[in-house]
């Protein structure tokens, strides 16, 4: 009874407190979430992207199970990545033009362009170029671990699974293995939801001077600036409704970046017998 009682005026003077000030409103109430969207945003082109990790997959499952090197199945999925590239290689280019690591940029550029003359490479040209473009995958992955800018390492985690889509159809068309470069692919996925993950922290403020009313909140900073907060109400030791959900928290404030692109691509590759 006494819980319920406490409640009640808890309610009460949140809503008080809400109509009269208009500025302690609790964060989840008005969805606290700050779009202050860089100019070095990838928004368009993550909206423009393939799905370059079903590209990957379908060649990599074709390859594993006995199609390397020809095969309906396998050729379709290599053209599938062909097409993409020849479709969207303006804003790839364009993309990769903005990536300061100058060795990435040149093998980048240069396996972007030339994709699409894989089917008149000689055998023995094919193999080479297909393990010139492992070499450019491998080396993204080490730039991007590497490199001390947090929005040069984005740029180019946007640019990984177009590079590694290369990548894997130019070995599968060599008749060349592709379970090590899939296992490379997940590695770096992985590192990019580790490394562009937001700082986040947790604090109270007290709603009222006369009520043990507080709110908690959890609010995540991507390294772009990209603010996100969730927040719960607390009465003394009770919770009042429901509980911050940390993840999504983490997720909104990194939208921006090629974080969530890794994030969606993970359980995909994960999939994949290697």
């Amino acid at each position: 009874m006494r819980s319920k009682l406490l409640r009640g005026i808890a309610a009460a003077t949140v809503a008080v407190t809400l109509g009269v000030g208009g500025t302690v409103t609790p964060a989840r109430a008005q969805a606290r979430v700050q779009a202050q969207a860089s100019a070095e945003s990838g928004d368009d082109y993550q909206a423009q992207a393939f799905d370059w990790t079903s590209f990957v997959v379908a060649v990599a499952q074709a390859a594993l199970s006995g199609g390397g090197g020809g095969g309906g199945d396998l050729e379709a999925a290599i053209q599938q990545i062909i097409g993409a590239v020849e479709q969207s290689r303006t804003e790839i280019l364009d993309h990769i033009d903005a990536i300061a690591a100058a060795e990435v940029q040149a093998c980048a550029r240069h396996h972007t362009i030339e994709l699409g003359d894989i089917d008149q490479m000689p055998p023995t040209v094919l193999r080479l170029w297909a393990q010139d473009a492992t070499a450019c995958a491998t080396l993204a992955s080490a730039f991007f671990n590497s490199v001390q800018s947090l929005a040069s390492a984005d740029r180019i985690g946007f640019l990984v699974p177009e590079i590694y889509a290369i990548a894997m159809a130019a070995r599968a068309e060599a008749g060349l293995s592709v379970n090590l470069l899939l296992g490379d692919l997940i590695r770096t996925h992985e590192a990019i939801v580790a490394r562009l993950a937001p700082t986040c922290r947790y604090f109270f403020r007290q709603l009222s001077p006369t009520v043990p009313v507080a709110e908690k909140i959890y609010e995540c900073v991507a390294y772009n600036g990209d603010l996100a907060q969730d927040s719960e109400l607390w009465l003394g030791p009770d919770r009042l409704g429901p509980p911050i959900n940390p993840t999504a928290v983490e997720n909104t404030a990194t939208r921006n970046t090629s974080r969530p692109l890794s994030q969606d691509a993970l359980p995909k590759l994960r999939q994949v017998p290697l």
